[in-house]
């Protein structure tokens, strides 16, 4: 079911419409695991774009490496996770996240956005949470951030079940290329 169209607020409305800008963009994730150590990495690069669509709503494009994987911590944890054991980063190494329809507002507004996840060559559909936006022209003068939680299950990782947690937290802060 497609969002309701956004209320006529009398304000601008934000562009629906860019690239993602890689360098200036961000996709960290958090696994919970039962050791004392912190297991937090980010991927190196965030490419797509955010997409008009006919209708006046918008849609959102996101591509990430799995081999691009980096933790702050131990290059160990970084290898595992791009191993057949998690990302299987070699076989699937693209990651990717096409968005269902959402109206323009949300941009500035928030909201709950729906898609559907490409990960280990397995899809499904996830929901990401669109927070707020902290100024009047979010992906320009401030990033669009957006958060979720997916289960590594569901994309086929149950190795280390005693040892890693199940939810997966994804938190993405993106700008997009400035207009030219």
């Amino acid at each position: 079911m497609a969002p309701p169209p956004a209320a006529d607020t009398g304000e601008a409305a934000p562009a629906c419409r860019g690239r993602i800008d890689a360098a200036a963009s961000e996709a960290r994730f958090v696994v919970d695991v039962r050791l004392p150590i912190k297991a937090e990495g980010r991927f190196a690069g965030v490419e797509g774009e955010l997409v008009p669509r006919p209708d006046g709503q918008c849609e959102v494009r996101v591509r990430l490496r799995a081999d691009t994987v980096e933790y702050s911590g131990p290059e160990w944890m970084a290898k595992l996770t791009r191993s057949p054991a998690f990302l299987d980063a070699e076989s699937h190494p693209d990651v990717a996240f096409d968005s269902a329809a959402f109206p323009v507002a949300w941009l500035n507004e928030g909201g709950s956005i729906r898609g559907r996840l490409k990960l280990r060559g397995r899809e499904r559909p996830v929901e990401f949470a669109l927070r707020p936006a902290e100024c009047d022209t979010p992906g320009q003068a401030c990033a669009i951030r957006v958060s979720g939680e997916v289960s590594r299950r569901d994309f086929g990782m149950q190795a280390y079940r005693f040892t890693v947690k199940d939810p997966v937290r994804f938190d993405f802060a993106i700008r997009l290329e400035a207009s030219p």
